[in-house]
């Protein structure tokens, strides 16, 4: 049974999830989902350049909406799916393509409208992502940048994997939640036990002894927030999948095995370093928000001993809300970085304020606290 009372000392004064939740929420409603750069945003070019809405921006959306949901907010559901209707008609061109890991996230959002509303046309376009991520793929039009060749794909898809499948650890969270949402529109089990089943093959190619993971196999680096996206995907698929399926077991005990190595590599500030295992790594956002979210849904399941675990949810939660600015931007996340064989292309990262990473791992965290 899940257990919703352990955080409850966290729910009052400046750091109250709620505030904090609305904080982030108007600092995402300040800006264009496909130009993201809000006020205080220090890195660079918009993101998504006015083209498509990069990943990280899904994120974000798709969580303040479920933040919305959580605290009842109509008002603050209405303003967050008004962002969404120019994407059915004169922002059709801006909607990701469908045929890569990072693109295909985009239709979590319509998914969670449908959820929310029950707009067919939001269900259309969300189940036209999750659809084809499992779909045989165009000879003509393979994939995107880090897909496998096209007879790869075949061979995934005759194993029962999605084509879209790289290998690379951020996949178990960008596919996973794609699916989920599918799952959660329809509750067709086919999205989620697909999932479960790829989830197993990436676990058991890529988890290491310690628990953790390395970015891909030419990059042998605990990334943190490479190592986030996967501590995300494994709890959402545990808390939508039956305890009955195979599958269940092997990824409850990966996750465990996950967040105590967690555990031991936590700074004394609370946070988490950009490449895990250094201890001289500079204090990362992103992933440090991750990780309390997931530790968080953890010790709420009653996977992980409170006695363990709570205290370093809650340490890395504070020092992620002392880390944001009056205008709701989070500093100290790390800019996006492809899988590299040097670590010092990952420990020389800049360290963007109010990036959609950190803002999207923040909210996660609070949404796990809000029951």
């Amino acid at each position: 049974m899940a257990r919703t009372d352990i955080f409850t000392g966290i729910t009052s004064g400046p750091f109250d999830p709620a505030k904090i939740g609305r904080a982030v929420v108007e600092q995402f409603l300040s800006t264009v989902p496909e130009s993201y750069a809000p006020e205080g945003y220090d890195g660079g070019e918009a993101c998504g350049g006015g083209q498509f809405v990069m990943y990280a921006v899904v994120s974000l959306w798709l969580n303040a909406l479920q933040f919305a949901a959580k605290c009842g907010d109509r008002s603050l559901t209405g303003r967050l799916i008004s962002r969404f209707e120019p994407f059915f008609s004169e922002k059709k061109a801006v909607c990701s393509v469908d045929n890569h890991v990072d693109f295909s996230v985009f239709g979590t959002v319509p998914l969670e409208i449908y959820i929310q509303n029950k707009d067919s046309r939001a269900l259309a376009l969300g189940l036209h992502y999750a659809d084809n991520q499992w779909a045989k793929p165009n000879p003509l039009n393979p994939g995107g940048t880090g897909n496998a060749d096209f007879e790869t794909q075949l061979s995934y898809l005759e194993k029962g994997w999605s084509p879209q499948a790289r290998f690379w650890i951020e996949d178990m969270y960008m596919i996973t939640v794609l699916q989920v949402q599918a799952f959660r529109a329809t509750g067709d089990r086919k999205y989620i036990e697909r999932t479960a089943n790829l989830m197993k093959e990436y676990l058991d190619r890529m988890q290491l002894p310690n628990g953790l993971f390395n970015h891909s196999s030419t990059a042998p680096h605990l990334w943190g927030r490479g190592n986030g996206w996967v501590s995300g995907g494994m709890p959402l698929l545990l808390e939508n999948l039956p305890d009955n399926n195979p599958n269940f077991r092997k990824i409850l005990d990966s996750y465990k095995k996950m967040a105590s190595a967690l555990i031991e590599y936590q700074h004394e500030s609370g946070l988490w370093g950009q490449i895990i295992d250094n201890r001289d790594a500079w204090d990362e956002s992103s992933c440090s928000g991750m990780f309390a979210s997931s530790l968080i849904k953890g010790v709420k399941n009653g996977w992980l001993d409170p006695a363990e675990y709570s205290e370093a949810a809650s340490r890395a939660y504070f020092a992620l809300c002392s880390r944001m600015d009056s205008l709701g931007n989070l500093s100290g996340t790390g800019a996006g970085i492809n899988c590299s064989a040097d670590p010092n292309d990952y420990l020389a990262s800049p360290r963007i304020n109010g990036a959609p990473h950190g803002q999207a791992a923040l909210l996660w965290a609070v949404n796990a606290l809000i029951n």
